[in-house]
């Protein structure tokens, strides 16, 4: 039996992994604790953009596994692999693995023009800022893992399931989980039903976790300044002043900039909300403007240092941007 043991953990072991992004590097690593993983992308940059280098390239050629978020959020990530001349995880191949694959997706374009700013036909590609989809991730993860991997396929299946249950009692609360069960729980949050369901039954003194955390977030006018922010807005109920940019990666005018200010005065708007990756300088003197204060917060994984796994990086969020 332990020679068996060591003989998976050896398998697991032996699998390379490259991630796109470092908040898929963490989930990556709750479904293969045990395999190689490298990021390519550092938290503290926009995840747009990313240049090739042929370092990066190296580290793709080797690997057994890619994870990419895709939707068009990498613009990169095609010229790496091209580069990387490593055709096993190209797209199609078994050590393809595209994160957001059954995820719901939020902000897809009716119609696409580039005068709409940057857009992604897609949707938003910025799945992972609702806690909900970071177990759809995961299950990608874990069926990508086991293509590549079957006889350790149980093995990441069972991760990805334990990494579910690891969400729920952090978004929900590890008492109300219990009583109810996770399955539950994310049926009744993702139809807009949990908060109701618990008043009726008497059950929100059971709430925890994120949720209660962030019970602040519901209905706090909020100015954000890149439109990365939509499933977490959904999520945690954040009412939603406007963004800095006129359009999604275009500048804002100077009509933009008075328009916003005037709707932050009226609606009583106090925090702005910018990534660790943006220049913040405008953020700034639009909050002095109005008597805002502005919060620098990670847009991913390690993007800050206390950010430094999945958890900690929807602690943060949740704690910065609550708090008054």
């Amino acid at each position: 039996m332990i020679a068996v043991l060591l003989l998976l953990c050896n398998n697991a072991l032996a699998i390379d992994i490259v991630a796109t992004l470092p908040y898929l590097g963490s989930i990556a690593h709750e479904v293969a604790p045990t395999a190689k993983i490298t990021t390519l992308a550092r938290g503290s940059e926009d995840p747009h953009f990313l240049s090739p280098t042929p370092a990066l390239m190296a580290k793709v050629g080797a690997a057994d596994v890619y994870i990419e978020t895709g939707m068009g959020l990498e613009l990169w990530s095609e010229r790496v692999l091209d580069g990387a001349g490593n055709p096993k995880i190209r797209v199609g191949q078994p050590g393809y693995v595209k994160a957001t694959d059954n995820v719901p997706r939020l902000d897809v374009p009716v119609n696409l023009s580039r005068a709409q700013g940057d857009m992604h036909p897609e949707g938003n590609p910025h799945v992972w800022l609702d806690p909900l989809n970071a177990p759809i991730v995961a299950d990608n993860i874990a069926a990508g893992l086991g293509r590549v991997d079957p006889a350790n396929a149980a093995t990441y299946t069972a991760n990805a399931k334990a990494f579910r249950a690891k969400i729920d009692e952090r978004l929900f609360g590890k008492e109300l989980v219990a009583f109810m069960g996770g399955d539950l729980l994310e049926r009744l949050e993702r139809g807009g039903k949990l908060a109701p369901f618990l008043e009726s039954k008497g059950l929100t003194p059971k709430l925890g976790g994120w949720l209660k955390d962030g019970a602040a977030l519901r209905g706090k006018p909020v100015v954000f300044y890149h439109q990365s922010w939509s499933y977490f807005i959904a999520r945690f109920g954040v009412d939603t002043v406007g963004y800095i940019e006129d359009r999604p990666g275009i500048a804002p005018s100077a009509s933009h900039r008075d328009e916003l200010a005037a709707a932050m005065k009226a609606r009583g708007c106090t925090t702005i909300v910018i990534e660790s990756f943006y220049d913040d300088r405008l953020a700034h003197v639009m909050a002095e403007q109005v008597g805002a204060t502005v919060d620098v917060v990670p847009g991913n994984v390690e993007g800050v240092p206390a950010a430094t796994d999945y958890f900690s990086f929807m602690d943060t969020l949740v704690h910065e941007i609550a708090t008054p």
